[in-house]
């Protein structure tokens, strides 16, 4: 899955580049747009976040136009890990990649449970 990222002026630190706290939120909102557009699912998730890993490769300058892929890496058996990568669209480097690792939850019993077979399967068909 990919999608284009609209950087804002508030992403960006006093040294012109996208401040390293922003990627965290470009990984959430490919994670809202999975959820919701993708996978069709309510606004309300049935995950939590259990870890999120970033590595910065490039600065992100102000004017670059920027695209995140994100794929679903494992599938374990109450959790699953997306990856992500943030390329440049202007001359195509990467400039961060990372990983979030969510837990399927049930809220009204607040514990992790077993991800259900269709959810696995859908989320296997993101890649």
């Amino acid at each position: 899955m990919r999608l284009p990222l609209a950087t804002r002026y508030t992403d960006y630190d006093t040294k012109g580049h996208v401040n390293n706290a922003i990627y965290l939120t470009y990984f959430e909102m490919a994670r809202a747009h999975a959820w919701r557009d993708v996978l069709g699912m309510p606004d309300e998730p049935s995950f939590i976040l259990a870890e999120a890993t970033v590595r910065y490769v490039s600065a992100a300058m102000i004017g670059e136009a920027l695209e995140i892929e994100m794929r679903t890496g494992e599938i374990r058996n109450k959790a699953w890990v997306w990856e992500y990568v943030i390329r440049c669209t202007d001359d195509g480097r990467t400039v961060a990649e990372g990983k979030t690792v969510q837990v399927w939850f049930d809220y009204a019993v607040r514990k992790s449970v077993a991800i259900p077979e269709e959810m696995r399967a859908a989320l296997a068909a993101i890649g």
